[in-house]
């Protein structure tokens, strides 16, 4: 089963819809049911919302679609965890137009299967940590919610995927009970792999509360650095951030708003997935305006201290 994201079933004009941000990129979702049972996901097999992912509406569509997405930067297939899906997805890949830039979101898979995905077209592949420590990891969507995952099956695959694939990605959700010394840390391992990072706020659709924005611009900032190759860049007390030193030179893009952008694979933009359209924006889908930077540039120093450095 096929279903294209609100947004980009907009774009293709299988829906009539006004859209605030257009989507650069195709969202599809591979699979019928999930039997993985993710705490935070309306995917999990005992919620079951087939027509959600996070806050996007999912719309069924003919396979015939895919041959048409041709305006676009990128085209993800967001695979739920199925038997069969690697097979599926191999077969999808078959029939979205020729030389389309391709990423695939899966559970961790083989080597040898992350090969065949490779050989039919993709250019990259995302397997989500979302979790940054163990502990949370086993509480949200590893054996504690009964699923088979586990903390090292994730790391394990990311690393084979850097040997196969030009582009791999992972997801962090803020907001899941970690600190942000635990964030900087995976977010500097990663790095060193050569694994980018897709920032996402928690999405309270099953309870809780989503992190602070300001806490959340901060952990966007420290992203942006750590992954422009800047090192000793953070204290922290107590697990909180308390000191983020920023060098002047990035600082034209900051007050451009390039660290609060959507990040992850090439091209991605995915408008809305953590947050309406009328309330705050965690990640922009588009280059934000001046007046929303200097609201961030405010929600920065609330919450750590910025040092402007040489």
């Amino acid at each position: 089963m096929l279903r294209l994201s609100y947004g980009t079933a907009a774009k293709v004009g299988i829906i009539k819809a006004k859209i605030a941000a257009e989507p650069t990129t195709a969202y599809i979702m591979l699979g019928e049911k999930c039997v993985s049972n993710c705490s935070f996901c309306a995917q999990a097999r005992t919620r079951g919302r087939s027509d959600y992912l996070s806050r996007v509406l999912w719309i069924p569509c003919d396979e015939k679609i895919l041959s048409h997405l041709t305006n676009f930067s990128r085209i993800c297939f967001q695979v739920l965890d199925y038997p069969g899906m690697v097979d599926d997805i191999v077969d999808a890949l078959k029939n979205v137009p020729k030389d389309s830039r391709v990423s695939v979101s899966i559970v961790p898979i083989s080597f040898e299967d992350m090969k065949h995905i490779k050989d039919a077209g993709a250019e990259g592949i995302s397997i989500a940590l979302d979790a940054v420590t163990e502990d949370l990891f086993k509480k949200v969507k590893g054996e504690y919610v009964g699923n088979r995952f586990r903390w090292n099956d994730v790391w394990r695959a990311l690393e084979d995927a850097t040997k196969i694939f030009s582009i791999v990605n992972t997801h962090i959700i803020v907001g899941l009970g970690e600190t942000d010394r635990d964030i900087y840390t995976a977010m500097v391992k990663l790095a060193n792999m050569g694994v980018s990072v897709a920032l996402f706020s928690y999405t309270p659709i099953v309870g809780g509360n989503a992190p602070e924005l300001n806490r959340y611009r901060n952990i966007q900032l420290l992203r942006y650095l750590i992954f422009r190759g800047y090192s000793d860049i953070a204290e922290f007390d107590e697990g909180k951030l308390s000191v983020l030193r920023v060098p002047l030179s990035e600082r034209k893009n900051i007050e451009r708003g390039l660290p609060f952008m959507t990040s992850g694979c090439p091209g991605c933009n995915r408008p809305f997935y953590n947050e309406r359209p009328s309330g705050n924006l965690y990640n922009y889908p588009f280059l934000p305006d001046t007046h929303s930077v200097s609201k961030d540039m405010k929600l920065l120093q609330s919450y750590a201290h910025i040092e402007w450095i040489q």
